[in-house]
């Protein structure tokens, strides 16, 4: 039986800068995952999107199997080039694929009901199309800077970012600090609509399930799991820090494009980069505390995922994981952070709380985003 499409009239144009697993990120990620979830609802989506960074484009079938082989997407991919090395070069070279969909798609422009945009890759089409709207996720040039370098390469952004604040028709709040930040940079706040991050139904346990997971913990074999991109942002050096500051030692996974270093009394465990999601929902099985250390975060996937899976979470107070988490800890704060990771020694299966993750389903949030874009 065909899935009844609740907004069967729509034609919606999709940009995205990348699509997962073709190119690594959340908000990659995310772009995938809400193509294959509103395409059964729509008459139609154009998705427009990139490659890696002067890697190859994948093909449209490869994409397409990825979404589920949906019959109504249409796939234009393009390259991204950047070559440059003068600061600001990358976000050039964003706003030149941004203008280089524009031109890919020229006179259909109008045919579409909505442009949804992920991060710049709307930026051509702002003037263009009375239906624009842009998902910034993390906003993480507006959050806190730690150092000189990070504070010029985030001033650099700035001033584009917030021409797509202040233009766009909408613009997607994933919640918590963001809406606060999106209001401080122009946002008009009836243009702003709070949609959070979200994750697949099959990867979410039931509250049994986890249970008998969390029964099965031992206080002498707490595994601690660190997952992303090794930036500077992610916080891998507070975390370094803490662990020196350890009395007693860790057992540490690493999962990512993480550096080798010398952990000292503590066991780190390297599993690197991991694509395939069966086998990083398998690692995360295995492991009982998710570390985010970050200084500037949105809604991470990877949060999501583990509390999905009934691992515990010991994350900065940044971007929206105050909508996640209740107790936080304070950005760069290695003490903080060894503390909570001393404390987490002890934890009982009574204080692990189980969330509900309905609202977080990409069916739902793929409904209500198609919602608010039918709204106005």
């Amino acid at each position: 039986m065909q899935t009844e499409r609740e907004h069967r009239n729509l034609r919606v144009l999709f940009l995205a800068d990348g699509l997962a697993p073709f190119v690594l990120g959340g908000m990659q990620q995310h772009s995938t995952q809400l193509v294959k979830h509103m395409a059964p609802l729509v008459e139609s989506i154009t998705l427009v999107h990139c490659g890696p960074l002067n890697g190859k484009v994948p093909t449209s079938n490869e994409v397409l199997a990825e979404l589920g082989n949906k019959d109504n997407v249409d796939v234009i991919g393009l390259p991204f080039r950047d070559d440059g090395f003068l600061p600001g070069h990358y976000i050039r070279a964003s706003l030149r694929v941004s203008r280089a969909f524009y031109e890919a798609i020229g006179d259909r422009l109008s045919g579409y009901d909505a442009v949804y945009a992920q991060g710049l890759m709307g930026d051509a089409f702002l003037d263009k199309h009375p239906k624009v709207m842009v998902n910034l996720h993390g906003l993480e040039m507006f959050q806190p800077s730690y150092s000189w370098r990070e504070r010029l390469g985030k001033q650099l952004l700035k001033g584009v970012f917030r021409r797509q604040i202040r233009k766009a028709w909408s613009v997607v709040s994933l919640g918590g600090q963001l809406t606060d930040i999106l209001v401080e940079q122009g946002a008009i706040h009836e243009n702003i609509v709070v949609i959070p991050n979200a994750i697949e139904s099959k990867w979410i346990l039931t509250r049994e399930e986890i249970e008998v997971k969390m029964a099965k913990r031992s206080a002498d074999s707490i595994k601690f799991v660190m997952v992303g991109r090794n930036e500077y942002r992610k916080g891998l050096h507070i975390l370094q820090e803490a662990m020196r500051s350890l009395e007693q030692p860790i057992e540490l996974h690493m999962i990512g494009d993480w550096p080798y270093w010398d952990a000292g009394i503590h066991c780190v465990v390297h599993h690197g980069v991991i694509r395939d999601k069966q086998k990083l929902m398998a690692t995360l099985d295995e492991c009982d505390v998710l570390l985010l250390p970050s200084l500037s975060e949105g809604m991470p996937t990877v949060v999501l995922e583990a509390m999905a899976r009934g691992l515990h979470v010991i994350a900065t107070d940044v971007g929206a994981l105050a909508e996640l988490i209740d107790n936080r800890i304070e950005p760069q704060n290695s003490q903080e952070l060894a503390n909570a990771i001393s404390k987490i020694a002890r934890i009982r299966k009574s204080d692990v709380k189980t969330r509900e993750f309905k609202r977080f389903e990409w069916s739902l949030i793929a409904s209500a985003t198609l919602k608010l874009i039918q709204k106005c």
